[in-house]
């Protein structure tokens, strides 16, 4: 039997890898291939797996696993705090897909425990995919990003109690109000408990085990843990499964968490591929052939449906129609709880062997369609509501209109920046936001913003994009990103398009949009990073700044395409950091304001030269000694970089010492 069993799982492990690989390149989540590899191995398939009971327990350890890793991740003060967002919309959609779903079954007469069960389970959703292709994506701080991960959590959260109560629906046992009253006691009970061992009893084991400085008897502990919480859930009338959940939740709340991720996690994907290929496995091939327009149908149907009860669930708590519609499509497929609480329901007689068949076929062609419902749903969304047009609310708008001003698409910490710094430089602009929040708190710094989507032809004419001298897209999502890049050079060809992205590889797709200047967060880090190295061991400012754009204009021209001698370029670097010139702006508190050129003798003093000074868009090459400097002049200056530096400090400052003053003099 044992024998049997490892070779079972050296066959999964065989197949899982490959279609790891082949997934993870054409960006899709390897839940599909896993499914897809367990139908074609399986029982019901090649036969390369034979054993219907072999598969039942490896679908069981892959559960156990699976729950408890999820748990792992889970945080539970995480949970506490962000109780109200999480409750909101989470528990709006269940409550509305299930009653959906259980209307719709006693319409058809099915009995009232089979219909509560079926419209419990058919509004949960896959944690795994949608998670996974979001985080892919970069789209957890969009708003439909947080929306579909809060209702995810709560999901999550809600299977404790249906783990509890789907016992009590079983038709072998009578049930009653107070027997759902005691479930839902036991449930906030366990998790009582839970919180009570994750702060009193779990870190002073933890903690006794690490002084003894040794890896494997944290690791022999954590698997006590699981071993020691599931036999404890399975002889208090809970599944082994859950134990294994309440073991991660606990181990979540130690400080010993991130090691303990850091042993456990890399599991991830094979306790993950164990179960969805399992589930596979399971499936009646036959069966789903035999009637397979009608199990597509209903397959339809449930999409529509949960689509429908999201997008509601969402529309109801004031997001825009947009991110609900991207939520609703998002949130459109069973979910991989589901498939464990169905076996649980089978187990318990409340669903037939065909009954089972039918669900598992069903969720198993959602999870499928799942991966492209989320790729094509914010384009789809953009699309769809750029021709019924959007919602826009009360906005603070100057008396007249505005012309030659900044739009600023986004308000998260770079929108927020950018806005205060043109504040301050008396530059009008107007801010783009699709949260209500941020909209908020935009209007009480006295920002003109409004209150709509980027991709809407309505909302930047409100924002006057045909007299805007530039548009800047600090938007979380790539893709509505390029959508509105595209409509905003559509609508005035000749604004200054300038875009920050999360990744250096959309850099070609943004620039093939229509985009100016595109920014990627990754690669401007990178010279920040290195910036700021230099600083510390006290590189010349000048010297910074030519290497900065040194470095902006080699990285650059990989993904713009140029050809560039790159040797040249550092041979000129070179020359730069030789004898360069800078630039100075003249501000009110600036030593050198209301001052002559000739009373700050700055050539003979530093070394550094002026060549010219430009005030209101006139250059002034060459100025003599009388020529007198004022708040708003550029001071162009020429020289080495030590005379640069030390003319700058003079300029802004003036002279500290009087040993100071001839130091670059000496020098040169």
């Amino acid at each position: 039997m044992i024998d049997h069993l490892i070779k079972d799982l050296a066959l999964l492990l065989l197949v899982s890898l490959p279609i790891n690989i082949v997934f993870h390149r054409i960006k899709l989540p390897s839940i599909m291939g896993f499914i897809i590899a367990g139908v074609i191995i399986g029982p019901h398939g090649l036969l390369l797996i034979d054993d219907l009971a072999s598969v039942e327990q490896l679908a069981e350890i892959g559960v156990i696993l699976l729950l408890f890793v999820i748990g792992l991740e889970f945080s539970l003060s995480n949970v506490l705090k962000n109780v109200v967002r999480i409750t909101g919309v989470g528990g709006l959609q269940i409550g509305l897909t299930a009653l959906a779903v259980y209307m719709i079954g006693v319409g058809i007469q099915m009995p009232f425990n089979e219909a509560v069960v079926f419209g419990l389970l058919t509004a949960l959703s896959s944690t795994a995919v949608v998670l996974k292709m979001i985080t892919d994506r970069a789209e957890i701080d969009t708003p439909h990003g947080q929306a579909c991960i809060g209702v995810l959590l709560f999901q999550d959260l809600f299977v404790v109690p249906l783990m509890l109560i789907i016992p009590l629906l079983s038709g072998a046992e009578s049930y009653s109000a107070m027997d759902f009253v005691g479930a839902m006691f036991k449930s906030i009970a366990a998790v009582g408990a839970i919180f009570w061992l994750s702060r009193m009893l779990v870190p002073k084991l933890l903690e006794l085990i690490a002084r003894l400085g040794s890896k494997e008897h944290l690791t022999l502990l954590v698997i006590l843990i699981v071993l020691g919480t599931g036999w404890a859930s399975h002889e208090v009338g809970l599944t082994v499964a859950m134990g294994a959940f309440i073991a991660g939740l606990i181990l979540s709340e130690s400080e010993y968490n991130h090691q303990i991720i850091v042993e456990f996690l890399p599991l991830k994907d094979y306790f993950v591929s164990i179960f969805f290929i399992s589930l596979g496995m399971l499936l009646h091939l036959d069966m789903f052939l035999n009637s397979f327009f009608m199990y597509l149908g209903w397959a339809v149907a449930l999409i529509g449906v949960k689509f429908l009860m999201a997008f509601l669930a969402s529309a109801l708590l004031r997001n825009s129609f947009r991110i609900s519609f991207v939520v609703g499509l998002r949130l459109a497929q069973i979910g991989e709880f589901s498939l464990i609480l169905a076996a649980l329901a089978l187990e318990q007689k409340i669903f037939s062997d065909v009954q089972y068949q039918s669900f598992l076929i069903v969720s198993i062609i959602s999870l499928l369609a799942a991966p492209v419902l989320i790729q094509i749903s914010s384009l789809l969304s953009i699309r769809l509501f750029a021709k019924l047009g959007t919602e826009s609310a009360p906005t603070e708008e100057s008396t007249q209109p505005l012309s030659q001003h900044v739009i600023v698409a986004g308000y998260s910490l770079i929108g927020r920046t950018l806005s205060r710094v043109l504040k301050e430089a008396n530059i009008s602009s107007v801010i783009l936001e699709l949260d209500g929040e941020a909209i908020k708190h935009a209007l009480t710094e006295k920002m003109t913003a409004i209150y709509g989507d980027a991709t809407h032809r309505d909302i930047l004419m409100r924002a006057g994009i045909s007299r805007a001298k530039m548009i800047v897209f600090a938007l979380p999502d790539n893709i509505v990103t390029q959508q509105g890049i595209m409509l905003a050079r559509r609508l005035n060809p000749d604004i200054y398009i300038l875009v920050r992205t999360r990744f250096a590889s959309q850099v070609e797709e943004l620039k093939n949009a229509g985009a100016d200047q595109v920014i990627p967060e990754e690669f401007e880090t990178s010279i920040e990073i290195f910036s700021r190295v230099l600083r510390e061991y006290r590189v010349p400012t000048n010297v910074i700044e030519q290497q900065v754009e040194l470095a902006r204009l080699e990285g650059y021209s990989m993904f713009r395409g140029l050809s560039l001698s790159i040797e040249s370029m550092k041979k000129f670097s070179t020359f730069l950091t030789a004898s360069l010139t800078q630039s100075f702006q003249v501000l009110n508190d600036s030593w050198c304001n209301q001052q002559t050129l000739g009373d700050l003798q700055l050539s003979r003093k530093t070394g550094g030269r002026i060549i010219a000074v430009v005030r209101t868009n006139d250059v002034h090459a060459n100025p003599g000694d009388d020529f007198d400097l004022t708040a708003g002049d550029i001071i162009v200056l020429f020289g080495r970089h030590a005379q640069l530096d030390q003319s700058l400090r003079v300029l802004q400052s003036g002279y500290q010492s009087e040993e100071g003053k001839d130091t670059v003099e000496e020098k040169s």
